[in-house]
């Protein structure tokens, strides 16, 4: 059986990265080393998918600078089909501050420059690129209106709908939340929307109902080290993450997210999906950048294939 298409739509930025011992309280100067790397949530998941063997559409907008051209590069080296992507003259390209500690952790700032220029008829457009029976994906970056058209058309062309709603900005429609069939958001998202404080798998639990009340068909809840919850109206379970040594988080939930997409157009099991995407996300955190830390199908393989993975019913 062949695989389902695929399309993402998202943001691209380019990362411009600092390497320190730790994060900087307020008012403290620290050293660290520079890097840059592609970057952006919707691009960071397209090429996740793209690195398991998918060859997935992804529709953004870059400025015709510099930054645009390595950021197209690295989607077209990855195999990303970037014919719906709009390189825009006379605009900049997104960019993002990355802030990353020995530990891992990191803190964001992020330009969106030409991605907040999305529009609801240029998603509209872009949407002759999806493909009958195809699974889209789309994240919070984008400008709400364009969001909320994409996710009308849904109801139309009848798609499955992925939403990863990152970061959390308040605008998307009460019909818009009703044509999204997963909702994927990590635990301070997940807070965002619910007001439930998720800690573990079952304050997990407690934030997915409210989220299956806003109209999502699924909710699945990602807690970092911890693991993944997922639920629906009729099953719910939580999947124990891979144990491994933690580099950079930079990037963690949308190799989840892109992997996801991407074991579902490959027709996985709901349960061996989310298996799935815990592992590349795993091996995500073990290395630095963003899209340069998206493993690929061999190594997802190998890790699957090393470890069991713990089901909490």
């Amino acid at each position: 059986m062949t695989d389902r298409p695929l399309m993402f739509f998202g943001t691209t930025n380019l990362d411009i990265c600092f390497n320190v011992e730790r994060l900087p309280m307020p008012g403290e100067s620290l050293m660290g080393a520079l890097t840059r790397h592609p970057g952006g949530k919707g691009a960071n998941q397209a090429v996740a998918a793209a690195r398991l063997g998918l060859r997935p559409h992804f529709y953004t907008r870059l400025g015709d600078d510099d930054a645009g051209q390595l950021l197209l590069n690295s989607l077209t080296e990855a195999g990303v089909r970037t014919d719906a992507i709009k390189v825009c003259a006379g605009e900049v390209s997104g960019s993002a501050l990355v802030l990353v500690g020995d530990d891992g952790s990191n803190l964001i700032v992020i330009d969106p420059g030409a991605n907040s220029k999305m529009t609801p008829d240029m998603v509209e457009s872009a949407t002759k690129f999806i493909e009958r029976d195809a699974i889209v994906v789309a994240e919070m970056g984008m400008p709400i209106p364009a969001l909320n058209r994409l996710f009308e058309i849904k109801r139309d062309k009848g798609f499955e709908l992925i939403f990863n709603p990152a970061p959390v900005r308040p605008g998307l429609s009460v019909a818009a939340w009703k044509s999204v069939d997963f909702v994927t958001p990590n635990q301070t998202e997940a807070f965002e929307l619910t007001r439930v404080e998720v800690s573990d798998f079952e304050t997990a639990a407690h934030a997915a109902a409210k989220l299956l009340d806003l109209g999502p068909r699924a909710a699945l809840i990602t807690l970092g080290a911890q693991g993944a919850y997922y639920a629906d109206a009729k099953i719910s379970f939580a999947l124990r993450a891979f144990p491994v040594k933690v580099v950079d988080t930079t990037a963690a939930g949308d190799a989840f997210n892109g992997a996801f997409a991407a074991s579902m157009a490959q027709r996985l099991p709901l349960r061996e999906a989310v298996r799935k995407a815990l592992a590349v996300a795993a091996l995500c955190v073990t290395r630095r950048g963003a899209q340069s830390s998206m493993p690929t199908a061999q190594a997802v393989d190998e890790l699957l294939k090393s470890q069991t993975i713990v089901e909490l019913e």
